[in-house]
């Protein structure tokens, strides 16, 4: 089944030369701008939430939609940036695989046993690629599934993931997140997708699931700044020029699809993950969300 984590690896490209012309104080000013990204999303949602008592769970929109709520966890060192999230929801977490798939036939409630949809978490590092280039710490990275041990208390990070990560973010030749081949085995929405195959060197190609993430489109949407323009004002050092035109290559390329994978068919949980069909009307999740509309006073 669904059990495991999604992890994402991310380094700053040119972090030694950057940390010697930044200094240690402004390099730290940056990074924090950077871990800003996750702890700002977890703060947002424990100011609009917290009140409720929300837990990790989909919940209803007043539209007959389904948001969900997932957690993202990160951690920090020197140039590297890892982020976590769980793949299944709470109530499966300690469960044997062939319950899971049991308690997953269910029409109102089988969702609890299959995968938690990836949006949030492919959100948040699309996110951390824009936020990068905004304080000047452009960023490579890669995402895989698999089973680890991420414990911030201890600072313990240890699995085949986080591994696959490293490697593949290793072989990129531009600013960009690339899917692992574990990666794909999920439901991952258009919108997100880009098939873009010139950044990975030969010698990781096998590492790759053959997809990345479309950040450039995530840019579009969130921000005013013109990107091309940012791409160039960052390309600043010869022996990685070749990237930043490799990534501009890139934004052209995601720029062919802007128009695209933005409908409420591509969008919508529930239709694009099976365990929230519109089709199900058994389907049960734990809260809706409801419009209030003021109620003018009395002339």
């Amino acid at each position: 089944m669904a059990h495991g984590h999604l992890v994402a690896l991310f380094d700053i490209l040119g972090f030694e030369q950057r940390l010697a012309t930044l200094g240690l104080a402004e390099m730290l000013t940056r990074y924090e701008a950077l871990i800003d990204v996750v702890n700002y999303r977890k703060e947002q949602i424990q100011r609009v939430f917290g009140d409720f008592g929300f837990v990790e769970a989909p919940y209803w929109t007043a539209e007959g939609d389904v948001f969900t709520f997932t957690e993202v966890h990160g951690a920090y060192a020197s140039d590297s940036i890892l982020l976590w999230s769980n793949r299944t929801w709470p109530e499966a977490r300690s469960m044997a695989d062939d319950e899971c798939r049991r308690l997953a036939r269910n029409h109102a409630d089988g969702w609890t046993y299959h995968p938690i949809p990836c949006d949030n978490f492919l959100d948040v590092c699309n996110d951390l690629m824009c936020r990068g280039l905004e304080v000047g710490l452009p960023l490579r990275g890669a995402v895989a599934i698999g089973d680890a041990v991420l414990d911030r208390e201890r600072n313990i990070f240890l699995g085949q993931p986080i591994v696959d990560a490293a490697r593949l973010e290793n072989g990129h030749e531009l600013i960009g997140t690339s899917l692992c081949s574990s990666a794909m085995c999920q439901t991952i929405p258009a919108r997100f997708s880009l098939r873009f195959d010139r950044h990975i060197k030969d010698s990781h190609r096998v590492l790759w699931g053959g997809a990345m993430l479309d950040w450039p489109r995530h840019w579009r949407r969130t921000r005013q700044t013109d990107l091309g323009r940012m791409i160039e004002s960052l390309n600043t050092d010869p022996k990685h020029s070749h990237y930043y035109d490799n990534t501009l290559d890139l934004v052209a390329h995601s720029q062919q699809f802007s128009s695209k994978f933005e409908s409420l068919e591509e969008t919508s949980i529930r239709a694009l993950y099976e365990p929230f069909s519109w089709s199900n009307t058994a389907l049960s999740v734990r809260a809706r969300a409801v419009r209030r509309i003021p109620i003018e006073p009395d002339a």
